[in-house]
């Protein structure tokens, strides 16, 4: 690869000692030009960053840039972008895409790009990005070392188990004998995550966690949405428009929550939420060669995260099926929401099928995922919240698609159904995919909070409620005498994990 001696100089310019990380995105990016806050996070000479930001603050381009300057400057050099979902991780690759499609002053330095199972860009002078899922405990990131990694949304991730197996990846020297960056970066947004908030007050001066050791080693930022000058106040309040006062301040201002008040204490729906679900998900629809394996299903949103998951149907199993119907689309308060649980070991119930449905103004989407999921799991209790306008459509609009419903009227039941999946949560006796939607509204319901007035999330909390409540009215002749385990089994060898009735996870 030839280089005039002008680009030599930009790339030259561009370490870290000298400072010119501008004048390299400028001159290979399209002009991207980082704002203050971009420019002082890709200089930080400190091998442990967090960083807190709120939506639209230019988190991820900042991540793609960094990475990709660093990967032309330094050859042999090998960044990682992972996070606890393969979409949230691919969001920076579809950046940096971006900046190389019909850009030759970019694409120049780019070898080759694989895409399966995950994406990777090999650089000319033998770097290499990746960008994929860490999956439980990072147990997808082993056997190779990197200069950085950046673990992005890593508030979805429970555990600091990831952060501690990714530091051990940073480490060695490149081809060339120089040694590694060894920088460990952390982005999202400030979550239950009790591991992330200790992580970011290390490196934020002026608290009770920085001392003069932890600030050698840790360095954080907090980026609110307003900081960022390239967004219109029109586009500001169309942002806040999609969340309640409550979450302003979590999602576009970057402070930690104090969900100390929730009706569902945080560590007792960690305890039900099981990761390797989502790796069982992963590995079947991102195979190392082949088609992805049928009955599996996974839509991600960015920022929303997961809307819809899917497990195969076991014919041996019970299943209970509920549904709160809605025409909006998530995160919204009035979306629809679809749920199917497996109800074969009672008290256990695990979560096969997740729908948050976009319903762009129309009941339909909602039935048409209702009805696929009857169809394909043949529940024998079919619950739908039947109150206020609701109560129509299921009279009407259900019947048109061929379905009888078990009604559940919440204006009655409402207080009786949260208490059985308090009792649930609390019991962990739901074992439920990581979904960011469930966990940020569980996490956050106060009885308190739900008036009309407040317009507080709550549809997820409810669906999955309803299934509480059916679930004890499950005949016991319905359930299986012994419950058929070959199926479950084999898929989570697949993922290297299997589990205690508590939810508790090691490696085999």
């Amino acid at each position: 690869m030839r280089l005039s001696s002008q680009e030599q100089q930009t790339l030259e310019l561009a370490k870290r000692q000298y400072g010119g990380f501008h004048l390299a995105t400028q001159w290979y990016l399209r002009d991207w030009n980082p704002l203050g806050y971009q420019y002082v996070w890709h200089h930080v000479p400190v091998g442990n960053t967090t960083t807190v930001a709120g939506i639209g603050s230019g988190k991820t381009s900042m991540v793609a840039a960094s990475y990709c300057i660093d990967c032309m400057t330094y050859p042999g050099f090998r960044a990682l972008n992972a996070s606890v979902t393969a979409k949230q991780a691919e969001l920076a690759y579809m950046m940096v895409e971006g900046w190389r499609d019909g850009n030759p002053r970019f694409d120049k330095f780019i070898k080759d790009v694989a895409l399966r199972p995950y994406p990777i860009i090999h650089f000319q002078n033998s770097s290499v990005f990746e960008f994929r899922t860490a999956g439980q405990g990072a147990k997808f990131i082993r056997g190779f070392e990197s200069d950085r990694i950046n673990y992005d949304e890593p508030q979805l991730d429970p555990s600091d188990e990831a952060v501690r197996t990714l530091r051990g990846r940073l480490r060695g020297r490149r081809p060339d004998g120089s040694v590694r960056m060894a920088r460990l970066d952390c982005t999202g947004t400030p979550s239950y995550a009790v591991w992330l908030r200790e992580r970011f007050y290390k490196g934020l001066r002026g608290n009770d966690y920085a001392t003069p050791e932890t600030l050698k080693y840790f360095w954080s930022l907090r980026i609110e949405t307003y900081d960022n000058v390239r967004l219109t106040p029109e586009q500001i309040k169309l942002i806040e428009a999609d969340y309640p006062p409550e979450l302003i301040d979590v999602e576009l201002r970057g402070m930690f929550p104090d969900y100390g008040l929730s009706m569902f204490p945080i560590k007792h729906i960690n305890a039900c939420i099981d990761a390797s679900l989502n790796d069982e998900l992963d590995v079947a629809l991102h195979p190392e060669s082949g088609s992805p394996e049928p009955g599996y299903d996974c839509i991600e949103w960015p920022r929303v995260g997961e809307i819809k998951m899917e497990f195969p149907l076991d014919p041996r199993s019970v299943y209970i099926i509920a549904g709160d119907p809605g025409v909006d689309s998530p995160p919204k308060r009035n979306a629809g929401v679809v749920m199917v649980a497996d109800v074969t070991q009672p008290p256990e119930k695990q979560l096969v099928y997740f729908h948050w449905v976009p319903g762009n103004g129309s009941y339909h989407p909602f039935m048409q995922s209702y009805k696929y999921a009857v169809q394909k799991y043949r529940p024998i209790m079919r619950g739908i919240d039947a109150t206020g306008p609701q109560k129509a459509l299921d009279e009407l609009g259900f019947q048109d698609f061929g379905l009888v419903l078990d009604n559940l009227n919440f204006g009655a039941l409402k207080d009786a159904m949260l208490n059985a999946l308090l009792v649930d949560i609390t019991s962990h006796t739901w074992r439920l995919p990581r979904i960011q939607g469930l966990i940020q509204q569980l996490s956050t319901y106060r009885r308190e909070d739900d008036t009309p007035s407040k317009l507080i999330p709550q549809d997820l909390i409810m669906t999955l409620a309803q299934i509480s409540w059916l679930a004890r009215s499950v005949p016991a002749a319905a359930h299986a005498t012994e419950r058929p385990q070959a199926n479950t089994i084999n898929r989570r060898r697949r993922t290297g994990y299997h589990s205690d009735r508590r939810g508790s996870y090691v490696g085999r």
